[in-house]
């Protein structure tokens, strides 16, 4: 049996790769540095671990490394950062992506640097990175952005947020039933239990039982914060 020879690479044929190699390595550097650079948190999330990777300008506006996220866990790092009130964005995102329909998933919340007392605003986006099936989602690609510098005024920050909660109060109140929907409306149009009674003829108790249902569902503490959510979530 006779041993296969090959031929050595001819001299051009070494510079040329080289000179290939030396492109990607340049390729690779301008893509690293723009990836650390640019002015937006980048990161992967695990759906199970939590995040196991940020670029740099994440370190930088939450004062904590790769290394010490990895050390901490991934999701006990997200709720070490995000304001306690806004726990549901990175929950609600592991549930949209638990049950994948195709669509990207965002929000708006707070996360404040390790060595900071105020919370800044963010805005992030999140879409599938890689998956262990066809329909199973494993890892997230997300991005947040720092709303407070980006905004030009304080009214465009202001317009965000209120834009931002009224859709997150719509949906909200898709949790009620038709029937509590408007009672919520023609209480937030200002009339009383009788004359809603009235208007949809049922009985005050009835009206009385529905609007105790619906506080109990959006969380509302009184018939004021109940007027002002359905308000920004279009009723009334």
């Amino acid at each position: 049996m006779s041993e296969t020879q090959t031929t050595p690479p001819t001299p051009e044929r070494i510079a040329e790769l080289e000179q290939q190699l030396l492109e990607l390595q340049q390729k690779c550097d301008f893509l690293e540095k723009v990836i650390h650079e640019v002015p937006a948190n980048i990161y992967i999330s695990d759906l199970e671990k939590g995040l196991t990777w940020c670029n740099k300008t994440n370190e930088e506006s939450l004062g904590y490394t790769l290394e010490e996220i990895r050390e901490m866990g991934g999701l006990e790092y997200m709720y070490k950062i995000v304001h306690p009130e806004d726990h549901n964005i990175p929950d609600d995102s592991i549930t949209h992506y638990q049950n994948f329909e195709g669509a990207e998933y965002g929000g708006v919340f707070r996360a404040k640097h390790k060595d900071e007392k105020e919370y800044k605003w963010f805005i992030g986006w999140a879409k599938a990175f890689s998956k262990k099936g066809p329909d199973e989602v494993k890892e997230l690609l997300c991005v947040d952005v720092d709303m407070s510098p980006r905004m030009n005024t304080d009214t465009q920050l202001v317009q965000a947020l209120r834009d931002n909660l009224k859709q997150k109060n719509k949906l909200l109140i898709k949790c009620l039933r038709k029937r509590e929907i408007e009672v919520l409306d023609l209480v937030c149009k200002g009339f009383n239990s009788k004359e809603i009674a009235d208007k949809l003829f049922i009985s005050p108790n009835t009206v009385s039982t529905h609007r105790k249902h619906i506080q109990q569902k959006l969380g509302t503490a009184n018939v004021a914060d109940l007027v002002s959510l359905g308000k920004e979530a279009g009723l009334g």
